[in-house]
């Protein structure tokens, strides 16, 4: 006998089990987390000292601003730092479970 098991579908299967409000608030909260996670990143980067070597650079600040913008929702959306999970958490019970 052979058993079929998919850890992933577990998962599936609860995040459809959220009602609405408690999927807005999900979504919320990782969007917030992307966000925190980029302004780190932005901050990380100002602390890097710039070479006049090439000059100007704008194109690349704005290239590495959308690349940051775009590692931030990637983090964020994998499980990130943790910190919309426990915004979530704390959030949650003041969401109806039901609509």
């Amino acid at each position: 006998m052979k058993i079929a098991w998919d850890p992933g579908q577990l998962i599936t299967e609860k995040a459809e089990q959220l009602s609405v409000s408690q999927k807005a608030l999900r979504d919320a909260a990782v969007q917030f987390e992307s966000l925190f996670i980029q302004q780190m990143l932005k901050v990380m980067r100002d602390t890097v000292q710039e070479s006049d070597l090439f000059g100007k650079r704008n194109a690349e600040k704005l290239f590495q601003s959308m690349h940051d913008e775009q590692l931030a929702i990637e983090m964020a959306h994998a499980g990130g730092i943790g910190l919309s999970d426990m915004i979530y958490r704390q959030l949650v019970m003041y969401v109806p479970a039901d609509d």
